[in-house]
């Protein structure tokens, strides 16, 4: 195989005085790690309060009518009240709350940026628990609807995929996948989750073009063992079918680039909504709540998965299936590999599920630095 080709040369930019970065949305909206509830909530309840929300990334902010104004105040709030409960919960109950803050947070995201029909909607997704003489948990598994929220959520986020109907789903098989247990997986069960640590991500900017450009740390692919330079395109096929691995003269990192540069007319911002894009369905996910900033790259040889918001909302939704309907195996779980999906997950999903559709909301970066 024949060496990388060189990297583009290109120069970071900024739009409206702002400096452009990747992600779902243009721009960063820093929080303090000693962050509050309110400022938690403060710029998804700001859309209500103002009757606007920006059109697009990087794009002007658009009146609201009154009745959709008033669904989406409805929901949020009472995700709010849901995830204003969830410090004083003994874990577990905490998946029961905690699904009910992500289920509202995500009619709220539907009504704002996608459909959500009007009365009765499903959440879209069916407990497939199957009981054998002894329990384990890889029994638990979950089964998709052919409509309903789930649905809705995970074709809005990502790639826009979502599972035929009736397919049914490992809850063990995800949580390789989970970007806010990156560390915990691996410490609870000794494997090594399917995410790849990014170094640094960049938006690039040459005259009329712009593309993005990823950093591993090669002591990272060394760590892993499992994933080199070059090996990383196959076996991350959703960040393959979109990025290459280039020469730009570093030895501490493996930087690849978005194989086509996005041209575009007039300001930098008319680049901004296929640059989110283009970070969206290539499952470049973010940890934006503890330790937040950090971005991971999805390691699955899949042509097709979900967005990490459809994979948390999946999990809550089990967990809180067992809590209501088997709590007798949830506390078998004690003092097993998995107890930490309760007593510590549930915590850190809920925060970077609010700060993942905050993000998507308002197009605006929420991360916890």
């Amino acid at each position: 195989m024949g060496a990388p080709p060189k990297a583009r040369t290109g120069e970071t930019g900024s739009s409206v005085g702002r400096p452009i970065v990747a992600g779902v949305g243009p721009f960063v909206r820093p929080l303090s790690p000693r962050v509050t509830l309110t400022d938690l909530w403060g710029s998804v309840e700001a859309i209500a309060l103002r009757g606007e929300v920006t059109g697009r990334p990087g794009g002007s902010r658009e009146r609201v009518d009154k009745a959709t104004l008033d669904r989406y105040q409805a929901f949020v709030n009472q995700a709010q009240q849901y995830y204003a409960t969830l410090g004083n919960l003994e874990p577990a109950a905490k998946p029961l709350t905690g699904y009910y803050f992500a289920l509202n947070l995500s009619k709220a995201f539907l009504v704002m940026r996608a459909n959500l029909p009007v009365g009765k909607v499903y959440h879209g997704l069916a407990d497939a628990y199957e009981a054998k003489s002894k329990y384990y948990f890889s029994q638990e598994q979950t089964m998709v609807h052919s409509a309903g929220v789930f649905r809705w959520l995970a074709e809005a986020t990502g790639m826009g995929y979502c599972w035929p109907n009736r397919t049914k789903i490992r809850i063990a098989d995800l949580l390789p996948h989970l970007v806010d247990a990156a560390d915990l997986y691996a410490d609870n069960t000794g494997n090594l989750p399917q995410l790849l640590e990014v170094e640094g991500i960049d938006v690039l900017f040459d005259r009329s073009q712009a593309w993005l450009k990823v950093d591993v740390a090669r002591t990272t692919l060394r760590r892993r063992k499992d994933v080199g330079p070059q090996a990383l395109i196959s076996r991350a096929r959703i960040f393959g079918d979109d990025f290459r691995l280039v020469q730009d003269g570093s030895d501490e990192t493996a930087s690849y680039e978005s194989k086509d540069a996005i041209s575009f007319g007039g300001g930098r911002s008319n680049s901004l909504p296929d640059l989110c894009q283009l970070f969206d369905r290539s499952l470049l996910v973010r940890r934006r709540g503890w330790q937040g900033g950090q971005t991971y790259i999805e390691l699955s040889d899949r042509p097709q998965l979900l967005s990490q918001e459809a994979v948390i909302y999946l999990v809550l939704h089990h967990l809180s299936n067992m809590v209501r309907y088997r709590p007798e195996q949830v506390e078998k779980l004690r003092g097993s590999p998995h107890f930490w999906l309760f007593s510590s997950w549930v915590d850190r999903a809920c925060e970077n599920f609010l700060l993942s559709l905050a993000s998507r909301i308002t197009f605006e970066e929420h991360v916890i630095l």
